[in-house]
């Protein structure tokens, strides 16, 4: 190939990039629609919530209470770009049964939720949950551990860094959106190109709460690579990393799910009296 025809190639290719980035960072949940949601929500005993941004967007969510709880405690939780509150309800029954209410919103764009993603966006959305956990349900900031996926996890760090919650979950989460496209897209300009791009790494030194980080060895998307380099930045209080787990396997299963739960424990502990 010759270099007029490679310069041109490489032109295609960003102009391709810089026009469906979008669409490759926020996809979106396939086949979930609101009737779908009620219908779930009405089975499991959900909340629909309908949350204002400050920028006037509508988020749609679910807060499921713990009825047996003493006192309050919430996984605020963020979930992965393709991903809704459906995608984790087994997380969300153990939740429960261990006395944590569970809150989770729809990003913006993404089913029952007005606006279209953006990075900014999304931490805009991840203020209007904390408010409406903290402010409209009135949970201390103490008792609140907020709870990030995948993409979740560099919404979920940037919260973290703004609010001091109890406690800071990252799942097979990235050091960085533009880490992770550099390593499959590292032929192109991306420090130029990539909009959203999720600097979860240069949040290690605002957060001052305790962290698990918690990632599959067999992660094929995000590799365990980002994983460990997140514990080591964070100096993470726990490290699970997960044997043949892939990125679309549940991770918090067995002996895995009970060291989460002792983790949340641990950071905020049951007997706290809830007093806002």
């Amino acid at each position: 190939m010759g270099l007029v025809a490679i310069v041109a190639f490489v032109g295609v290719a960003m102009g391709l990039f810089s026009q469906f980035q979008r669409k490759m960072v926020f996809p979106g949940p396939q086949g979930v629609s609101m009737p779908l949601l009620q219908k779930v929500a009405s089975e499991v005993g959900a909340t629909e919530l309908r949350i204002p941004t400050e920028d006037g967007e509508t988020l749609y969510g679910w807060h499921r209470a713990s009825p047996g709880a003493s006192s309050r405690r919430v996984v605020l939780y963020f979930h992965g770009n393709a991903s809704s509150v459906l995608g984790q309800l087994d997380l969300q029954d153990r939740l429960i049964v261990d006395d944590w209410d569970f809150v989770e919103i729809h990003y913006r764009g993404y089913p029952g939720s007005t606006g279209v993603a953006s990075e900014a966006g999304v931490h805009r959305d991840a203020m209007a949950a904390w408010k409406w956990v903290t402010d409209e349900l009135g949970t201390p900031p103490s008792h609140v551990v907020i709870h990030g996926r995948s993409l979740g996890g560099g919404v979920a760090v940037q919260l973290a860094s703004k609010v001091n919650p109890g406690a800071l979950v990252l799942e097979s989460t990235f050091t960085s959106a533009l880490d992770l496209a550099r390593e499959q897209f590292g032929w192109l300009p991306l420090g130029a190109l990539l909009e959203h791009r999720f600097m979860t790494r240069d949040f290690a030194g605002r957060v001052q709460c305790p962290v698990l980080v918690a990632h599959g060895s067999a992660d094929s998307i995000i590799a365990v690579s980002h994983g460990r380099k997140l514990a080591e930045l964070f100096e993470a209080d726990n490290y699970i990393e997960a044997p043949r787990t892939d990125h679309n396997d549940v991770l918090f299963d067995g002996v895995y799910a009970d060291q989460y739960i002792e983790f949340l424990d641990a950071s905020v502990p049951p007997s706290q009296q809830s007093q806002p």
